[in-house]
């Protein structure tokens, strides 16, 4: 492990009340070696031939470009939620509209085709 990579493990823990082991680091962790989505990681790495952390890296870079941070914190205050939380809430509410709105769609061109 490098000294900026202990450097920043050890910052985390600070910021969390000085705990030995942050649960931050250790979700990011359990995400990286135990889960599906570590589990793509660790293959789209490989693919690619690049580090773990770049991937994820590339990842997130990719995905913090299209959200709009600033408006969840927003709305996760505005709600008393994480924002982690209202991200989650706010997938999950797109989907449930999405698929509502692509069934009317079908619906209706069903409804035209007869």
């Amino acid at each position: 492990m490098t000294t900026e990579l202990m450097e920043a493990i050890e910052a985390q823990c600070a910021v969390e009340g000085n705990r030995k082991r942050s649960p931050f680091i250790a979700e990011i962790l359990e995400l990286l070696l135990t889960s599906e989505a570590g589990q793509i990681l660790r293959e789209s790495a490989q693919k690619h031939r690049r580090p773990l952390v770049h991937e994820l890296e590339a990842n997130l870079i990719l995905f913090h470009e299209h959200v709009p941070t600033e408006r969840i914190i927003e709305l996760a205050e505005a709600s008393q939620r994480n924002p982690d939380q209202m991200l989650v809430r706010l997938v999950l509410l797109g989907l449930r509209i999405y698929e509502r709105a692509i069934s009317l769609m079908e619906a209706d061109i069903e409804g035209r085709q007869r």
